[in-house]
């Protein structure tokens, strides 16, 4: 089992992104040290970094924007895969 690292851009502010983070992590058994995030279930353990808000603009919609690093060990692929769906789904957004 491979520790992974995930950077990616987030369309989230950072108080909606902690606003989401129970749902997102399915628990708020969590550590928060500023904008770290500390997660451990049994052997597993994700850290979250939050880098500095921001906004995308397109056109005159204005969207927050924050790049995020996940640092995840102890996850064999299905876990992962699991973990993921989970915490991806937490921040989706819904369009029409």
């Amino acid at each position: 089992m491979a520790d992974r690292i995930l950077k990616q851009q987030m369309g989230s502010s950072h108080s909606e992104f902690f606003r989401l983070l129970p749902l997102a992590l399915a628990s708020d058994d969590y550590a928060v040290n500023g904008n770290q995030v500390v997660f451990e279930d049994g052997g597993k353990r994700v850290e979250i970094d939050l880098g500095p808000e921001g906004t995308r603009q397109i056109a005159l919609l204005a969207i927050p924007s924050t790049p995020v690093e996940i640092r995840m060990s102890g996850f064999d692929d299905q876990a992962y895969e699991d973990f993921m769906t989970v915490f991806e789904r937490a921040f989706q957004r819904g369009g029409g």
